[in-house]
């Protein structure tokens, strides 16, 4: 490794541990702490709803759309039965 490498690296591992650090005391802090990590559990609860909800509805949509085209197939078949019965 040469100068710039290692230079790079220390860098990094500086913005790093500092944000670590930025993070840990945002969290942490003992005044606001407990409020930031409610806030935080509350957001994280939401998103997981929601995600959860859009899967659903995306589920319930590819269901819908395969009970139609198997509809369609079905009907397709029962008229080409229809059209091909000897009279």
């Amino acid at each position: 490794m040469d100068y710039r490498d290692d230079r790079v690296s220390f860098l990094c591992g500086l913005a790093t541990g500092l944000a670590l650090g930025v993070l840990g005391m945002f969290i942490f802090d003992p005044k606001e702490g407990r409020r930031r990590r409610a806030i935080a559990r509350d957001k994280i609860v939401r998103y997981g709803n929601e995600a959860a909800d859009y899967a659903t509805g995306t589920a319930r949509d590819l269901r819908n759309r395969a009970q139609g085209v198997a509809a369609e197939a079905r009907s397709a078949l029962q008229e080409t039965a229809e059209a091909t019965k000897p009279l």
